[in-house]
């Protein structure tokens, strides 16, 4: 086998990490990316001299370490001033003038990530180390850590590599990444992460960093600290350099070039109404003087340059009444304090409850019954409660205590050494259990059973008329009349998305059979490694943990699932009913009129659920996005079409009727 193969296919590789992980728009399936993957270990394996430390098999490779060096900055890495007025912002500005003796200086405004600072070296264009902020002087060595974060090219690209780089930016931890670990440490009865930031720093000083690799990190670059490149005339062009060398920075939206303060609050307001849509928290922006020459003569106070300053949003905070604290049981058996509200109004809507998390944190924070808290929404769906008011606490308010019974069924709670959280351990006859399975079931990431919530299931729990999820594809119409507000349409509709999910795939139904530690991403693995539910059923623990991402909790806790009668009876009952899970190898095309497209969907579709719709797309090498702008090449219109509709034909953007969008398929 030739070498050049070997280097190409490693390029290939590159190339679709970019395109994945800075770019956004992958144009190959998970699966076609795995065996790509999978043919270049084989290639190294067969041939280990051509290895080198940048091939992308390396990006996990350090074993466990025992603690975090320190290494120092090879320049200084300061932190910034905040400001939270737009007067101490005009004041910001007003010093810079006076200082460079100018009435006018370019600013450019980017968005200020609340992540964790850290400083990147490249060397020959190879990736060689990577420090934590510190003490601004030296940081913490987290070199293997960052390398495992995918949107972190191992090697730069681009016409001109520079001998020396050494760039600043931010690791965070994106929405969807925080609440599937938060779903995760729930489930294993872990202690939750309180917001976004939180986790990405608590994984960034894991010791291991092949547990690092599952955290579904990213990264963005804003800075240069040291570079032998041409002079770069602005900080406006950073972004542009960095990007060319393949690094992910901003998009053009989160960031400008401002000619006043008028300029630079427009920005602001644009992002703070921006704010809850973006995929990962911010907690302002960032005012930089664009001109780079201009920061050697500003210079620095003692920790903060002169040349750059934060303006801070107002935190997303309230002030409310806890009326009660009631504990919620979980589709596992957990038990989970939610702290009851005096409705109040934030960020955008109304808020009438905040989860506690455990009671290892109400202890912490000691909330009671009737005091007054201060609640924030941060990443995480439900608000928390961040703090309580003791100077306006009751004088007769006592600690609060989880219940030693479970509420729902008074079973006697469990207690481990190794958990925090308590379980009712009644997983079979525990109705709030039972309720929540099944909604879980039917939920849209799993079955996809439309018009089948909470609610409903559990009107269909408390009439005995399903105790099982198996019970589902047993329901009549006249079963259905028996719920509240079921008329002759919603039983239709709802027998209609239940006859529709007895075709589905196999990664969605392991999702759905509730296997602890089974979440989204590792049910896609175990569909595509076994095939088949029955083949997974026979599985035993060292067969699983042959499975990349699969580890021992989870491997013990799929063999335990399969071991009991129950469960296979229960997949059996959903075997025998109909339901037909199909493990589905998707190859995504690029030779369609959806390739490289950009749709929005908007208003209810008849003939497709809106997943269906997104994957046919995606398949043919489209892409989906949530709103309309110049860069949509579809909008997809179904019926009561709302604004995205009026949007489209504003910008003049091609509409798709249901049936047009049928032909082009």
């Amino acid at each position: 086998m030739p070498k050049n193969e070997y280097i190409k296919l490693v390029e290939e590789i590159r190339k679709h990490d970019r395109l994945y992980y800075v770019e956004n728009k992958p144009v190959i399936s998970d699966y076609e990316y795995d065996l790509l993957l999978k043919k270049l270990e084989k290639m190294e394996a067969e041939n280990p001299e051509w290895v080198t430390e940048t091939s992308p098999t390396q990006r996990v490779k350090d074993p466990l370490t025992k603690g975090f060096k320190q290494a120092p900055h090879a320049v200084p890495m300061l932190s910034l001033d905040n400001t939270y007025s737009e007067e101490e912002l005009a004041d910001f500005i007003k010093r810079v003038h006076k200082l460079l003796e100018k009435s006018h200086v370019p600013l450019c405004a980017e968005l200020k990530m609340d992540g964790v600072a850290v400083s990147l070296r490249y060397e020959k264009g190879i990736y060689t180390r990577a420090l934590t902020r510190g003490d601004g002087k030296k940081g913490d060595d987290i070199t293997s850590n960052m390398r495992t974060i995918h949107s972190v090219p191992l090697e730069l690209t681009g016409p001109h590599i520079p001998d020396v780089l050494e760039i600043r930016g931010e690791v965070y931890m994106p929405h969807k990444a925080f609440q599937a670990q938060n779903k995760r440490k729930e489930e294993e009865g872990e202690e939750l992460w309180a917001n976004p930031r939180n986790a990405a720093a608590g994984s960034l000083k894991l010791l291991d960093p092949q547990e690092v690799s599952h955290r579904g990190l990213a990264a963005v670059f804003y800075g240069l600290a040291e570079s032998d490149h041409p002079l770069i005339g602005n900080q406006y062009e950073v972004h542009e350099y960095l990007k060319k060398l393949g690094l992910p920075v901003f998009n053009a939206d989160h960031r400008t070039v401002c000619e006043s303060i008028d300029e630079i609050m427009k920005f602001a307001h644009k992002i703070e109404k921006k704010r809850d849509d973006l995929p990962f928290d911010i907690d302002g922006i960032v005012i930089k003087v664009d001109h780079i020459k201009y920061w050697s003569l500003l210079g620095t106070t003692g920790k903060s340059p002169r040349w750059a300053v934060a303006y801070k949003f107002a935190p997303e905070q309230a002030t409310t009444h806890i009326r009660e604290i009631t504990v919620q049981v979980g589709r596992t058996g957990v038990l989970t304090p939610v702290a009851e509200l005096e409705p109040v109004f934030l960020a955008g809507s109304t808020i009438s409850r905040a989860t506690l998390h455990n009671e290892e944190e109400v202890a912490r924070k000691d909330i009671r019954e009737g005091d007054w808290a201060v609640i924030a929404k941060g990443g995480d769906v439900i608000p928390q409660v961040l703090e309580v008011d003791l100077k306006r606490r009751p004088s007769h308010s006592k600690p609060w205590k989880m219940p030693n019974h479970c509420p729902i069924c008074g079973t006697h709670v469990v207690r481990t050494e190794v958990e925090v959280a308590v379980r009712c351990p009644n997983s079979k006859g525990c109705e709030e259990q039972i309720i929540r399975r099944i909604a879980y079931f039917a939920s849209k990431d799993a079955m996809d059973i439309d018009h089948m919530g909470e609610r409903v299931v559990e009107q269909l729990v408390k009439k005995k008329l399903i105790k099982h999820v198996s019970d589902i594809y047993k329901l009549s119409a006249q079963d259905l009349a028996e719920l509240e507000g079921f008329k002759e349409k919603s039983i239709h509709n709802l027998l209609t998305s239940i006859e529709k999910s007895r075709h589905v795939s196999l990664a969605r139904f392991l999702l759905a059979l509730s296997i602890r530690y089974v979440g989204e991403e590792t049910a896609e693995i175990l569909a595509q490694e076994t095939g088949s539910v029955h083949k997974l059923s026979e599985m035993t623990q060292e067969e699983l943990l042959k499975i990349d991402g699969v580890g021992e909790k989870m491997a013990e806790a799929i063999e335990a699932y399969f071991k009991d009668p129950a469960n296979l009876k229960e997949i059996e009952q959903l075997l025998e009913n109909g339901v037909k899970p199909q493990a589905s190898k998707k190859v995504i095309r690029t030779d369609h009129a959806f390739s490289g497209k950009i749709f929005v969907l908007t208003g209810a579709l008849q003939n497709f659920t809106r997943d269906q719709a997104e994957a046919h797309i995606k398949e043919r090498g489209g892409k989906v996005t949530g709103s309309v702008s110049k860069k949509t090449d579809f909008v997809l219109v179904g019926e009561d079409a709302g604004s995205k509709l009026d949007k489209a034909k504003e910008l003049h953007i091609k509409i798709l009727s249901e049936n047009q969008f049928k032909e082009m398929l």
